[in-house]
């Protein structure tokens, strides 16, 4: 039911405003909060920039009021934004990473929780897995959509779902609460990497395809916009446009983000439209902060701050002289080198290193003179007013007595201990390694699996604690079938960052699977259950556990706990289908893939088709499974059991030559001893002795 303004609220709103927040409030407005990640604020035309093109963004920024210089407190997805619906830094909301944080709603009250406490129905669309809500997100709002599927084959940023698809989400749930107070949280993910814009952005910006994701983000806002518009919800609603960080796009040699804090990768958009577009037009030059979201948006909804929160309303007086604190451990805990810290005031740049340094922004805005040296004392000052906000650079989540007792059980604990930082390397010493590294994924994907190896094995001998070093290097062994190398590996990178274990436990426990090693899987995927993050996951792995034991009634616990998570749904349905298939229960099976195969725009899913295929040639319908299997193979090469299943399809049709070719197949893109052991057992399955003989002939040959 829609609420009719009061007067109670709008006194409540001018105390909530003494600090200096001068703006009435506006009790009946729609709050709507839009995140563009990795968005760089030089990279529009509202912020000065010719090279693309932003229809959306610069008639938003007609009706909106324009911050020139608003600063992110993290370049990373998880941080930043935690700290926007919280309005603290990222030492005190104690998320301070993408990997091995987890948000806890229960010590903090945040955005969502506040305005649902004034009345509001409160919901978020996300477009990247990072922000799933099992980091502690989703359990913050009324509805939290984070359907976005997992695949053990990809990197957490590589998981995304396109800003259309969240914003049809969207539009949707605002249909279904337009007449009400709401706040909805909508975040695209479109300028991240990979830069892969659709038509006709990719042609228009083909020498710079960060700009064309620029240009798809907007076209998905303006069509998000006019939704809006003719909904009649846009001219009463705030609305908040804004990214989380921006993109260092080789500035100072870090093609992405994450490492360093200069200013392209922490000089973030921000727009405010305000209800009926007051202030329309204005611009804003002093420094501002992503965490002023948060008491900007309570100011205007009528609801009080919590005491607790740090930052500002942006429609008040802003302080010229404030200091903007930011934060990144991503080099600490991924990478093995010193995290960093900088402050920003409003003429200089200052960023805490092993060798610090300090830049003059007025004179130098792309920061390429240290004038350190020079301003000895704006140095001092700026190092001690740091101190005020800086905090130990503290593990991501304490590793608890529980997960403590699982590592020394597995055997890592005592060999490594969690680095402080201040022994470290300094990242701008160190940041070709991580060229070095693209080198070596570039040369795996045209096949120069040699050269990839010994990229991957020279970063390491510089540097044995570079942890995102051991997760690629077991990656590339798994893709060329080197598994024992690929364990190793993985094993190596829990050592190297204990605090990280669970997600590394998860990709381990899985190889380990594949290898039947079943109670080491299991002990990995119960190191992943410590950390909620890693739970959906660790509940998928134990329900293959259960399957490959035979014991359905685990499967069938473990897989529903898995779908408990939007963005496991999928995996956790072809595991149900698998356990159907096992009981016999083909059509069942079939019935349940089918499904998951007619969701439009859903991407392929590893074991989807081989199930299919299992189920198809048990219910003698072979042309259908053999297609199963090769479509399996086509998406998942290296699916060593789709193999197999389309070796013993060949046997029982009779074709021999077809089986051996198949296994050949196998053991060619799965080189190891386990794949030629897999191919004798696959022999020995079907009563052929003699090329079973020769399979263990040649797994006692593979070194």
């Amino acid at each position: 039911m829609k609420r009719s303004k009061s007067v109670l609220l709008v006194l409540l709103a001018a105390v909530a405003c003494s600090r200096g927040e001068h703006v009435a409030a506006h009790t009946d407005a729609p709050v709507i909060l839009i995140s563009i990640d990795t968005l760089r604020a030089d990279h529009l035309p509202a912020y000065g920039y010719k090279g693309v093109e932003t229809p959306a963004i610069d008639a938003f920024r007609r009706d909106a009021i324009l911050y020139r210089n608003a600063w992110s407190h993290c370049p990373m997805t998880l941080p930043s934004h935690v700290s926007i619906l919280t309005g603290l830094l990222p030492p005190q909301n104690g998320v301070r990473n993408n990997l091995g944080y987890v948000f806890e709603g229960a010590k903090h009250q945040s955005l969502p929780k506040l305005l649902k406490g004034a009345g509001y129905a409160t919901g978020a669309a996300v477009s990247a897995y990072v922000l799933r809500g099992s980091t502690g997100l989703g359990a913050e709002f009324d509805d939290y959509d984070d359907a976005i599927s997992s695949r053990a084959d990809a990197s957490v940023g590589e998981l995304q779902r396109s800003g259309d698809v969240s914003m049809a989400v969207a539009q949707k749930w605002i249909a279904a609460h337009g007449q009400d107070r709401f706040f909805y949280f909508l975040h695209l993910f479109e300028p991240h990497s990979p830069y892969t814009p659709p038509e006709p952005f990719r042609s228009r910006y083909a020498s710079m395809p960060y700009d064309g994701e620029i240009a798809a983000a907007d076209a998905i806002l303006g069509r998000f916009l006019e939704s809006l518009k003719q909904s009649g919800i846009y001219d009463r609603a705030l609305i908040v446009v804004l990214s989380d960080h921006g993109e260092g796009l080789g500035d100072h040699g870090e093609g992405e983000h994450g490492v360093f804090l200069y200013r392209e990768a922490i000089h973030v958009p921000l727009l405010v439209k305000l209800p009926a577009s007051e202030r329309a037009g204005n611009t804003v030059d002093a420094n501002v902060q992503l965490i002023d979201v948060y008491p900007t948006i309570a100011a205007v909804a009528g609801a009080k701050v919590p005491a607790e929160v740090q930052g500002r309303s942006l429609l008040g007086d802003l302080d010229a002289t404030r200091s903007v604190y930011s934060e990144t451990l991503l080099p600490r805990l991924h990478l093995g080198w010193s995290d960093l810290e900088s402050l920003v005031t409003a003429n200089n740049h200052f960023i805490q290193a092993p060798r610090p340094e300090l830049y003059d922004m007025t004179a130098d805005p792309a920061e390429k003179k240290n004038v350190l040296t020079e301003q000895r004392r704006q140095y001092a000052a700026m190092k001690q007013e740091l101190g005020r906000f800086t905090t130990a650079a503290a593990a991501p989540s304490p590793v608890s007595k529980e997960e403590a007792d699982k590592l020394a059980a597995l055997g890592y604990i005592g060999s490594v201990r969690e680095e402080t930082g201040t022994d470290l390397p300094d990242p701008k010493d160190h940041i070709g390694d991580l060229e070095q590294m693209r080198a070596a994924a570039h040369a795996e994907e045209q096949g120069r699996v040699a050269d990839a190896a010994a990229i991957y094995k020279a970063v390491l001998e510089r540097n044995p604690r570079f942890t995102d070093a051991w997760i690629r290097l077991a990656g590339f062994y798994e893709k060329n079938g080197q598994a024992e190398q690929a364990e190793a590996a993985y094993k190596r990178a829990i050592q190297s960052a204990p605090s990280l274990a669970a997600g590394v436990a998860l990709s381990l426990g899985a190889l380990q699977l594949r290898l039947r090693k079943l109670d080491e899987a299991e002990a990995h995927a119960k190191l992943a259950l410590t950390k909620e993050s890693a739970a959906g996951g660790a509940h998928l792995l134990l329900a293959r556990i259960a399957l490959a034991r035979g014991n359905p009634g685990e499967v069938e616990r473990e897989a529903r706990l898995a779908a408990a998570e939007p963005g496991r749904r999928r995996e956790a349905t072809v595991v149900m289908a698998e356990l159907r298939a096992a009981q016999g229960h083909y059509p069942e099976a079939l019935q349940l893939l089918d499904g998951l195969k007619q969701e439009q725009g859903a991407a392929p899913l590893v074991d989807l088709e081989a199930t299919r295929g299992d189920a198809l040639a048990r219910m003698n319908r072979s042309a259908e499974a053999e297609a199963a299997f090769r479509a399996e193979l086509a998406a998942f090469p290296h699916n060593r059991q789709a193999y197999t299943r389309l070796a013993i399809l060949y046997v029982t049709l009779g074709r021999i030559d077809d089986a051996e070719r198949t296994l050949d197949q196998m053991f060619a893109a799965n080189r190891s001893r386990s794949s030629a052991e897999l191919a004798a057992e696959t022999w020995a399955a079907v009563d052929n002795g003699t090329a079973a003989a020769q399979w263990r002939k040649r797994a006692a040959q593979v070194r």
